[in-house]
């Protein structure tokens, strides 16, 4: 502000100058006589005029040195969580922004954004970034950022010094500064395996149900499979069902991390009790058997999605929603989303896949011995589905769409018995193998101690629900 005063002064000092001057004043011009001046007025006219650009110059200069003088206050805030370097501030300092900072930068990744896009975000250029996947294998892992994930990283005099990565819950990356350019190195937190127990009573669905219990989204679906053969989830389930659950949860440092897999489980429907295990046998292949070593497996699963819901039954007679007119419906439709996931129902071969009128995208699955499935309506096939593909019960095949004559994505199914059509809901599905002999004493040695935890379990609710009946 100190130039516009002085440019102030000049400009006062110049006007009293001139109006103090005598307005007969005249100007010789050769040998004539000298003559008043018509208009003094005119002498002032450039000294104004270039005063007040010089004052609008130090007014322009003044607030740009007011600007750059604010620029560390405002640089020197803590960085908790970096937003995008502003243009102005790296054009004024002419640093990076990582060297006005001591704490550590923290960037949360966005969706679709790549690394590349991250960095730079806190101010690193091309180089940097090449240099850190230069760092080795482990620095692959950047290429594969989650949005959600969160970058944190330290700079001295403009360069990168260590940059931090958390991929889950028990991986982390740590990118640090070296004599010959960057390494990397992978940590592993240490995990505890512990056992866990939950149960509930249906109320609603089973979803809700065990979600009030406690259960992952990952364990319901894990628990409508194991007793997937026996219960159809979407019209066998009554209020008053109960059920009970043993299993493994991956702990770090006391802390829970994630759920491990059901040991053992209980589904009591409509009355009647229903138990089963999880068995890996010496060779490390894994299976659910009945506490008494039989199969819960059947050659077939009842459904071919996990957990559904009924948009059309098995009908003869049933007036068609689209021609309006009686023809046979002679499967089950199920709703579910278009692209949900698709699952083969029992072991067998791709016997055509391709499009049938109506029905859309088509897959036919041969299971030998007079059985196969039809799924219908589908989206799009999974990879490699083509005639003679061989496919293992619960893989995915396809994925649900409305393909052919549909009046919303859903995923038509058919049971067929050499050439006829059954009901899918209520035809006899063969058993699976029972536990080989060979097994029988390693088996019952592994699950004999959570079928126990499961006697407890249903003791305790008797006792909550009937204290004579306990006694």
């Amino acid at each position: 502000m100190t130039g516009i005063t002085e440019v102030s002064t000049i400009i006062s000092r110049r006007s009293r100058r001139l109006q103090s001057a005598p307005a007969s004043v005249g100007i010789s011009r050769g040998h004539g006589t000298t003559s008043p001046d018509p208009s003094p007025a005119r002498h002032l006219l450039p000294w104004v005029f270039g005063s007040c650009m010089a004052l609008m110059v130090a007014m322009l200069v003044a607030r740009t040195a007011e600007s750059l003088a604010s620029i560390p206050e405002r640089l020197n805030a803590p960085a908790v969580e970096r937003p995008y370097p502003l243009p102005e501030i790296e054009a004024a300092t002419g640093v990076a922004l990582e060297q006005l900072d001591e704490a550590w930068l923290e960037h949360r990744i966005r969706p679709g954004e790549s690394f590349f896009q991250a960095m730079r975000a806190m101010g690193f250029g091309p180089g940097t970034v090449q240099s850190v996947m230069d760092a080795g294998q482990q620095a692959r892992s950047l290429l594969d950022l989650k949005p959600g994930q969160v970058l944190r990283a330290s700079a001295a005099d403009g360069e990168l010094m260590a940059l931090d990565l958390e991929i889950d819950p028990l991986n982390k990356l740590e990118v640090r500064r070296d004599f010959d350019g960057y390494s990397a190195l992978l940590h592993t937190r240490p995990t505890q395996t512990v056992q866990a127990q939950a149960a509930g009573v249906i109320n609603s669905s089973l979803y809700m149900s065990a979600q009030q219990a406690g259960l992952s989204d990952r364990l319901v679906l894990e628990l409508a499979e194991m007793f997937g053969w026996d219960i159809d989830f979407t019209q066998d389930l009554q209020p008053g069902d109960r059920f009970a659950v043993i299993y493994n949860e991956l702990t770090a440092d006391g802390e829970k991390v994630r759920d491990g897999d059901i040991l053992a489980a209980e589904f009591v429907n409509k009355g009647k009790v229903l138990r089963a295990v999880r068995y890996t046998d010496p060779d490390g292949r894994v299976a659910v058997y009945k506490p008494d070593g039989s199969s819960m497996r059947k050659a077939f699963s009842r459904n071919p999605l996990p957990v559904t819901r009924i948009t059309s039954r098995f009908n003869p007679n049933r007036l068609h929603p689209i021609f309006k007119t009686v023809r046979p419906h002679r499967g089950v439709d199920y709703g579910a989303a278009t692209g949900t996931p698709v699952q083969v129902t029992g072991d067998g071969q791709v016997a055509f896949a391709g499009r049938q009128g109506g029905y859309g995208n088509v897959l036919i699955i041969d299971h030998g011995r007079g059985n196969r499935t039809l799924y219908a309506h589908l989206s799009r096939f999974a990879p490699n589905m083509r005639v003679g593909q061989r496919v293992n019960q619960g893989q995915v095949i396809g994925y649900v769409g409305s393909t052919g004559w549909a009046t919303g994505p859903h995923l038509h199914y058919e049971f067929q018995v050499n050439g006829q059509t059954k009901d899918p809901l209520t035809v006899a599905l063969p058993n699976a193998q029972p536990l080989p002999d060979a097994y029988r004493r390693h088996f019952l040695t592994q699950t004999s101690g959570w079928v126990a935890k499961l006697d407890a379990l249903a003791t305790r609710r008797v006792a909550q629900t009937d204290p004579a009946q306990a006694q």
